[in-house]
């Protein structure tokens, strides 16, 4: 059963009979609407007239509501493939402007997209420079990060004792694997051990600057000559008495 409207903003995702609106989606300030116009999805449930994706339709629609970042219909981003650098926009709209593109170096180009199916344009450009890739269209801007096929530290993944050894050695410390459980800690003096086993040391060096000194009187003056001579004038009669 289908719910006779007139659609008067908003896009429409999905047509019912005779073309009408069947799910409508818009957005009003920072907020969004979803219009579904049948009570009876839930027959896609029961395979009736072989069914249809009913959860999958609930579940993007809720997160779309909710802005997840993956189902947003104005998308701009760039995936690393290979040598190359690959610019996807998705877009409701028919016409896809071009993507000025910013290299590591500074150096910024224009790239015309291609458009494609699902309201998917794409565009390619050699991925020659290490570094910060941004994207701009005009109206989002999208940043994606492009590396050295074998970094440096992807060369030895080995765990080993051999590169921070001499380290170590040089500064008195130790070194400790966690499987062989967590060392204790210990406060030691600069002149002795920093390290030894199952134990790791916190060294003391008492090494301090005074930077500045401030004085001041926890009573006024006179104060605490009242109260002395107080004090005075008591002890006297207490001892007459």
């Amino acid at each position: 059963r289908q719910i006779e409207a007139t659609r008067s903003r908003g896009h429409t995702l999905m047509e019912g009979v005779d073309g009408k609106p069947l799910l409508i989606l818009d957005r009003v300030g920072e907020g969004r609407v979803a219009q579904l116009l049948s009570d009876h999805i839930w027959l896609w449930a029961r395979g009736f007239e072989d069914g249809g994706p009913h959860s999958e339709i609930l579940r993007r629609l809720a997160h779309w509501l909710m802005k997840e970042p993956e189902l947003e219909e104005e998308d701009l981003r760039a995936v690393v493939e290979g040598q190359n650098l690959a610019i996807i926009r998705r877009s409701v709209e028919d016409s896809h402007p071009p993507v000025e593109v910013t290299l590591p170096s500074g150096v910024q180009k224009t790239v015309t997209l291609t458009k494609g199916i699902g309201g998917r344009a794409r565009a390619t450009v050699p991925a020659e420079e290490v570094g910060i890739y941004r994207l701009d269209d005009g109206n989002r801007t999208a940043v994606t990060a492009v590396g050295n096929l074998n970094p440096k530290e992807f060369g030895d993944m080995r765990a080993s004792e051999e590169k921070l050894a001499p380290l170590a050695s040089a500064s008195g410390g130790g070194i400790g694997w966690l499987s062989d459980g967590l060392p204790n800690l210990r406060r030691v003096s600069a002149d002795r051990n920093h390290s030894g086993s199952g134990w790791m040391g916190v060294v003391s060096n008492r090494d301090f600057r005074v930077a500045s000194v401030r004085q001041t009187p926890l009573l006024p003056a006179f104060l605490v000559l009242l109260l002395g001579l107080g004090a005075l004038v008591w002890a006297w009669r207490r001892e007459g008495s």
